[in-house]
Order: C-alpha cells, then structure tokens, then sequence
C-alpha cells in the first residue's frame, strides 16, 4: 500500500474527505476547511484535482464558502461535502449547509440546506450551489442509480423522551427523475426490530448506497445507539420502501461509510473504526451474495443473516490508524483505478497539529491474497491434510474467471468510469 499527502496545512483543519473519477480520468478529491472538528469559525469547501492517478494534486480550489462573518450574521456552515461521477460525464457535489448552533436546535425542524454543486468540465469549474429543498437531514450521500435516478441519503436527528438525552436518529432517501432539479421523499429506513442491547434508541445514520445487478439497493449505515457494529437495509423499488435493517460484520462502524462496488461485482466499503479513543480506518468488502444475504426477496433462497463468521462471503482490513492525542479521523471516499487498485482518501490528524487529507493506493494483496470476484475460506482441518494444494487450486480456479472478464462492462454505482 503507498500513502500520499494530497492536502496538508498546519494552520487549518481539513476534513471529511471524498473522492470521483471524472470521464477523462482525473480525480476529484473535494473535503472541507475549518479550525476543528466542528465547522468554526469560518467554513470552505475545497476541491483538488489530479492528472496522474493521486500521485499529485492540483492547488486547491474553494467552491462554496462561509465566512467568520457571514456565519455570525446566521447564514449558515458547511458541514461534510460528497462527490459522485455521473454517467454523462457531469459530477455532483452536494454539501449540508448547518443553519443552527447548538445541539438542541439541531433537534428541531429544518435544520440545515443541502446544496448542490455540478461540474461539466471534469472538476475544473462548478456550477452553483443550487438549494434542493431538503432541509431536515445532514451529512448527505449521493449516488446515481442505472436508471439514471439520483439518490440521496440523509440523516435526521430528533428529541427522545428525554430531549437531548436519548435523542434519535433516522436514515432518509430522497430520489431525483430529472438529475436533481426536484427531489422526491423523505423515505424513511425502519429501525431494527426489538430493542438495542443498551436499552435506547437506535440511531441509524450516514448511510450509503450499493446498486446490485437485480435493482436491489443495498444501504449500509453507520449506528450509534448501540455503536457495535454497522446496519443495512434492502430496497425493492428503487429507494421508496425499505426493509427491516439486519445487522452486517462491519464492527464497530461509528463514521460515514463510503460504499461502492468494484469491477468485480464485489461490494466495498471504507469506514471509521471507533474502538475506545482510537479512530482508525477500515476497509470492508463482501460478495455480490453476501450483501444480498438477509434482503426480504431472498429469504427463501439464502442462508439466515445471522450465519457463522466461516461462511461469511467478507474480508475486512485496517487502512490506517490515527495515532494523534485528538483522534479524528475515517471519514472517506474511495474509486477503483483502471488497474483494478482502490484509491482512497480519508481525513486524519496523526502526526500532524491538526486533521489533513491522506490518499492511500490499495491493491487487492494488501487484503487478500486471492483473485477477485470471490472471498472463500479454506481451513486447514485435520482431515484435508492437502489444504494448501485445494488452495492453490482455488486461486487457479479464480484467476481464469479473472482472465475470461470483460472489464469494460460497468456494474451499478461502480465506483470506476
């Protein structure tokens, strides 16, 4: 794995990153600028480009901004930016403008603006920000569906019975025919049935969006009322109605999940791991079947969620850790190079004074030390003394499935052009 620098200013606070890949092949990294974690005094949103794979990166540029000023004047700060590489060539950004200052307005009705920016030159210059009318939910992601619908995730917080105490979260969607000039929803995400281990309310957030080749959504989402691992829920009908959520292996996923699926067909995601203090840097991918494993139209058909570690269809990898006395770190993007390597990005503070963007070159051996399209186990037991030869004979197996693929075919929300 090689580790770059794409931004690094000691005197500023850079965060909550993510990153596209533009129709001519540049990326698109875009994160936000304050002076810490929360969006103060001022607030920037920044792009940066690079011509060579992530290697380097263009000076940056700020696309929308808040000033010290205007935010005192109650115009608002600019939370956490998402980019998403559409198929006419076009990207999106959208950003949640916080109207609010203090966490129990936050509970209270319309809350922020979420902004929307495009750009028709592969990130060279943005139109906008246009206001999308959805004003009840932060932290957005954004995905265009093969339909050519574009979805978008929100999370809304709301008093509990005890106000701020146990106040709850829930995931929403929202949906856009006419490439979001107008949005359609709220669609809201259940909560998980019972009651969480901790005895309160779940709060289902930050969640993202995988298209399987059937049309099923697949949304993997971040839970803070339990805080032990990450959720997802299934939906039929393109993003309208969604399914009890099941619990996925994604432990202790407690920042934004960025959720793709690669050539391959496989799903992966990049995460923050929230372990005690530590904030670390996760990747997760799983199988076409495993992600489908739960969903409501396979119930029949596929083995309990609840099944055993061993038939898992998942890997899962530390990317990196931040070792900083002020953790903050995880919150990521990432695509799929032409070679089939992933480039991430991610927001990290480390041996810094304060939180810069970092892009990682991952290869599927930094991993798993297997051909992709497939995640098996092959214990050695007692009884297959020859384990290491059906090993190799697996792998063989797998790479001529690799060799016969056409890697032009784009699968949906694949995270490549």
């Amino acid at each position: 794995m090689q580790t770059i620098t794409v931004s690094r200013n000691d005197e500023i606070y850079e965060a909550f990153a993510d990153v596209a890949q533009a129709a001519d092949g540049t990326l698109v990294c875009t994160y936000r600028e304050s002076m810490g974690h929360s969006s103060r005094p001022f607030s920037r949103i920044i792009v940066r480009r690079s011509f060579d794979r992530g290697l380097t990166w263009s000076p940056r540029q700020v696309v929308v901004a808040r000033t010290e000023e205007e935010t005192a004047q109650g115009l608002g700060r600019l939370n956490c930016s998402r980019i998403a590489a559409c198929r006419d060539g076009t990207l999106l950004l959208i950003v949640d403008l916080l109207l609010k200052d203090t966490f129990e307005e936050y509970l209270e009705p319309g809350v922020c603006m979420n902004l929307l920016l495009r750009s028709r030159d592969n990130g060279a210059t943005w139109e906008g920000p246009e206001e999308t009318g959805m004003t009840e939910g932060i932290v957005p992601s954004i995905k265009e569906l093969s339909n050519g619908d574009l979805i978008v995730g929100l999370t809304e917080q709301w008093p509990g019975q005890r106000g701020t105490e146990d106040f709850v979260e829930v995931q929403t969607c929202y949906l856009s025919a006419d490439r979001g000039r107008t949005w359609e929803g709220p669609f809201k995400v259940p909560d998980p049935g019972g009651s969480s281990c901790t005895g309160g309310p779940w709060r289902l957030n930050e969640g993202d969006f995988a298209e399987m080749d059937d049309g099923t959504l697949v949304l993997y989402m971040r839970e803070d009322g339990e805080g032990l691992s990450g959720w997802k829920s299934f939906s039929g009908d393109g993003g309208r109605t969604w399914s009890t959520p099941v619990r996925t292996h994604m432990m202790r996923c407690l920042g934004r999940p960025s959720v793709g699926r690669l050539r391959s067909g496989e799903v992966a995601i990049t995460y923050r791991v929230a372990c005690g203090l530590s904030t670390s840097l996760g990747l997760y991918v799983e199988t076409a079947a495993e992600a489908l494993r739960g969903s409501p139209a396979r119930a029949g058909a596929s083995a309990d969620p609840e099944q055993s570690q061993g038939d898992t269809e998942a890997r899962f990898a530390f990317l990196d850790n931040d070792r900083a006395l002020s953790a903050d770190s995880g919150y990521s993007g990432w695509v799929q190079l032409p070679d089939g390597r992933l480039y991430v990005v991610n927001y990290i503070t480390d041996d810094a004074p304060r939180a810069h963007i970092r892009g990682y070159v991952v290869g599927r051996e930094d991993w798993y030390l297997f051909p992709e399209g497939a995640i098996r186990s092959n214990t050695p037991l007692s009884n297959n003394p020859h384990y290491y030869d059906k090993a190799q004979q697996m792998a063989l197996e797998q790479q001529r499935w690799v060799d016969e693929r056409d890697w032009s075919r784009r699968v949906p929300t694949q995270e490549i052009r």
